[in-house]
C-alpha cells in the first residue's frame, strides 16, 4: 500500500526532464532583460552627468576639440563626461553613438521651455543584442537628458 505502483517509477525524473530546459530559458531571458535594462540606466545616467557638466562649466565653445576630458566644456568634453560613466560600468563607449549634444533654448528638440538656454545630451545604443538561447533580438537604447545653462 505505501509503494507507487511500477507504472508511476520515475514519473518525476520525466516530469523534471521536461521542465528543466522551459526553467532554463526562463531564466537566460530573465538575465537578458535585466541586463539591458541595466545598460539603459547606466545609459541615463551617462547622458544627466554630461548635460550636468555641459551645463556647470563656462564658457560653452560649441564644436571646439580643445581640452577634451580636461574640464573643457567642447562637445567632446561632454561626451567624455559620458564616457567616463559608461566606462565604469563595463559598457564599450565604441558602441554608444552621440546623437546630439547642444546648448540651445530649444537644443535637440527636447528643451521646450522658453528664456533660458539649456544644454541637451541624446546618446544612442543601436543594435543593442537581447541575447536568448535560440534567438537575438536587437533593440535601440536611446537617453536623452536636458540641464540648464548656469552661466
Amino acid at each position: 500500500m505505501g509503494r507507487d505502483s511500477g507504472h508511476e517509477r520515475g514519473a518525476a525524473l520525466i516530469e523534471m526532464a521536461l521542465l528543466t530546459p522551459i526553467l532554463l530559458l526562463l531564466v537566460i531571458g530573465i538575465w537578458t532583460t535585466a541586463r539591458a535594462w541595466n545598460v539603459h540606466n547606466t545609459l541615463d545616467h551617462a547622458v544627466r552627468e554630461a548635460a550636468r557638466f555641459g551645463a556647470t562649466v563656462d564658457p560653452w565653445t560649441a564644436g571646439s576639440a580643445t581640452d577634451v576630458c580636461g574640464g573643457g566644456s567642447s562637445e567632446a568634453d561632454v561626451r567624455c563626461a559620458a564616457d567616463e560613466q559608461l566606462s565604469a560600468a563595463a559598457i564599450n563607449t565604441a558602441l554608444v553613438n552621440t546623437t546630439c549634444i547642444e546648448l540651445a533654448t530649444n537644443p535637440c528638440s527636447v528643451g521646450n521651455a522658453t528664456g533660458n538656454e539649456k544644454v541637451a545630451v541624446t546618446l544612442t545604443y543601436p543594435n543593442y543584442q537581447l541575447d536568448f538561447v535560440f534567438f537575438s533580438i536587437p533593440v535601440d537604447l536611446t537617453a536623452t537628458a536636458v540641464s540648464r545653462y548656469e552661466s
